[in-house]
């Protein structure tokens, strides 16, 4: 049986099925495009009278909400203890209930193997992302909303607020179709919109048509011409001048230019909410409109011509790199590309730190890569080799001995419990244990990598944020590229000149993006105000980070938007460089094609970026 509280206000729950527009029953919010951080803030009292302010024996917070657009915004608790807040997004533009579990509140997340895994937590109708406090929610006396830098003045309706032992489960409160056939969301508008098969049809024909290599001055790898370097038919990395770069396998200097997540595919959630789709072709649980939209395009040669239509995008854009996690079928076709490690059981250690100390596990990890690396031994279109993505334990060793420590006995508990026997349980000797256990497991990485694929690239590990010199010492000394993502309005260059100074080592960043909220998308990590701004972010980001003489590669996340109703983990970013229909956005198109011709000159310092800075609205 659930128990709930409700405030007064609401009358029933069925009330707000047939009554949802805002009312004397809604509580109308509007989130200020003019405030970097537009803040709501009510006393419990007034916005919920009959909710305790001891909400210890409850698990859920019950919204029944219409929030205007698809920005992601924030709901907190204020306590005695503080402010506890965790970001949530709901599907937008028509009212709906969503539930938000209190442990979110409560207590650190479950560890993933990196940081979208721990973060980010689906819900039917709409996505969580869990703050970094928690705390008791004892003495709840308000609760605040708020949304940084809100584009186009969002509004907010809230119809009830409570409180439930048990999962009510998320509802739309309106039936009614949220994505139509092509896979775009129902509720929104925009000039692009389409509206028949044969306005796609037209579409991409005109698109194939104007495909023309953009290239001249390179070599068949990408390598720049205006300079000649040692050639040893693989990418390898150089400083020359004072400045890094790839060097490509005929002795040419190289950028890498890259893409992530290039697939003909996107897949999203259908089971329990399948009502909201206005066609669905099976009942197999979840949807693919990327993938049928890319088969309504090419019919029974879909994988092939996808294959080839992406390179000569590529080509025509100045991509030159493919990128992480991408489709087979583009690997090995007279296209640079990396690949990133598997079998390596990050997946099976808590918070992605790997049990070397498993007696089998050297063996495992380098049968593993022997595995992974012999189809391309011998290929000289590969630059080289991720290590691992965004583990989220870096600067959380004390969470990460004390979740090992009180996890099954499994050989790293047992090694931890020896270590901090020796040096004491404190925090200094946990974060040291974590540094000795990453280093092993580094070498048997590297070790295994120079002995299976000794002609590639050690590219790093692609850290998800700043870390310390000694573990930028200790994980260097492993690399040839230094890797890291980086979501912010230009390259961290301060970051970059740590590592140039601790490890020596050039620099590649992993992932960036910059998005708009539209289409019932979120905008991804990095906020512009419209698709004309994401062009010049671009631009921006490219000149200013490739200005830089340690930084020699930048690989946008990722090839095609994630689905509006959310990806496996409900991550929604309208951050693609072609739409759910394979289209291309025309404004990041030619900024991709505008920068492509200026990175050797800005590289090589004969050339300063630009300063045409984009309106950004996560500043």
């Amino acid at each position: 049986m659930r128990k709930w509280q409700i405030f007064t206000c609401v009358v029933l729950w069925i009330g707000l099925v047939t009554s949802c527009q805002p009312s004397r029953h809604s509580t109308r919010m509007i989130f200020s495009s003019e405030e970097v951080r537009s803040l709501h803030t009510y006393a419990l009292k007034d916005i919920a009278p009959d909710l305790p302010s001891d909400w210890t024996d409850y698990q859920y917070l019950i919204l029944e909400l219409k929030i205007s657009n698809p920005q992601r915004f924030f709901v907190g608790m204020k306590t005695k203890d503080g402010l506890y807040v965790n970001g949530i997004q709901p599907f937008s533009g028509l009212p709906v209930r969503f539930c938000i579990p209190l442990d979110y509140y409560r207590k650190p997340p479950a560890s993933g193997m990196d940081m979208a895994a721990t973060f980010n937590k689906i819900r039917p109708l709409g996505m969580i992302n869990i703050g970094s406090r928690v705390g008791t929610l004892v003495g709840v006396d308000s609760i605040s909303f708020y949304m940084i830098a809100p584009v186009g003045n969002p509004t907010l309706d809230i119809y009830s607020i409570a409180l439930s032992i048990d999962d009510p489960g998320d509802k739309i409160l309106q039936e009614r179709y949220l994505v139509d056939a092509f896979g775009q969301w129902s509720a929104g508008k925009w000039p692009e919109k389409v509206k028949t098969q044969d306005e796609l049809l037209a579409a991409w024909k005109q698109e194939e048509s104007e495909l023309k290599p953009l290239s001249s001055g390179v070599s068949e790898y990408g390598g720049f011409t205006n300079l000649q370097l040692r050639a040893t038919g693989y990418f390898r990395t150089e400083k020359v001048d004072g400045k890094w770069w790839f060097v490509d396998p005929l002795g040419y200097p190289f950028l890498s230019v890259g893409v992530n997540g290039m697939r003909p595919s996107s897949r999203t959630l259908t089971k329990g909410r399948e009502s909201i789709f206005a066609c669905l072709p099976d009942t197999s649980g979840f949807v693919d409109f990327h993938s049928r939209n890319v088969n309504i395009r090419y019919g029974s040669a879909a994988d092939s011509l996808w294959t080839t239509t992406t390179l000569r995008r590529m080509q025509a854009w100045g991509l030159n790199t493919v990128g992480n996690w991408s489709a087979p079928q583009l690997l090995d076709r007279n296209m640079p590309f990396v690949v990133n490690l598997r079998g390596l059981l990050l997946e099976r250690g808590i918070m992605g730190l790997a049990d070397i100390y498993d007696p089998e596990y050297a063996a495992t990890i380098d049968r593993a890569i022997q595995t992974l690396t012999e189809p391309y031994k011998d290929n000289p279109w590969l630059l080289g080799y991720f290590v691992g993505n965004e583990q989220p334990w870096p600067g959380n060793e004390t969470l990460l001995c004390d979740r090992i420590l009180a996890g099954n006995d499994t050989p790293i508990k047992k090694a931890l419990q020896a270590y901090l026997e020796q040096h004491g349980n404190t925090p200094e000797a946990k974060l040291a244990f974590a540094y000795k256990t990453f280093d092993k497991f580094l070498g048997l990485v590297n070790s295994a990598l120079e002995k299976h694929a000794p002609n590639h690239l050690n590219l790093g590990m692609r850290f998800g944020a700043e870390t310390s010199d000694e573990l930028l010492i200790l994980a260097g000394k492993h690399f040839d590229v230094f890797s890291f993502n980086c979501y912010r309005i230009e390259p961290n260059t301060e970051f970059i000149e740590r590592i140039d100074r601790t490890t020596g080592l050039p620099c590649m960043l992993g992932e960036y993006h910059f998005g708009v909220p539209d289409r019932g998308m979120a905008s991804g990590l990095v906020q512009v105000y419209s698709y004309a701004d994401r062009g010049k972010a671009y631009q921006f980001y490219n000149e200013h980070g490739y200005a830089h003489p340690s930084l020699i590669g930048l690989h946008w996340f990722q090839w095609v938007d994630e689905p509006n109703t959310g990806r496996m983990d409900g991550e929604n970013y309208n951050i693609g460089m072609v739409d759910v229909t394979d289209r291309p956005y025309t404004d990041l198109k030619k900024a991709i094609q505008a920068t492509h011709k200026r990175l050797y000159d800005i590289h090589n310092g004969t050339l300063a970026p630009t300063e045409e800075k984009p309106r950004f609205a996560n500043q």
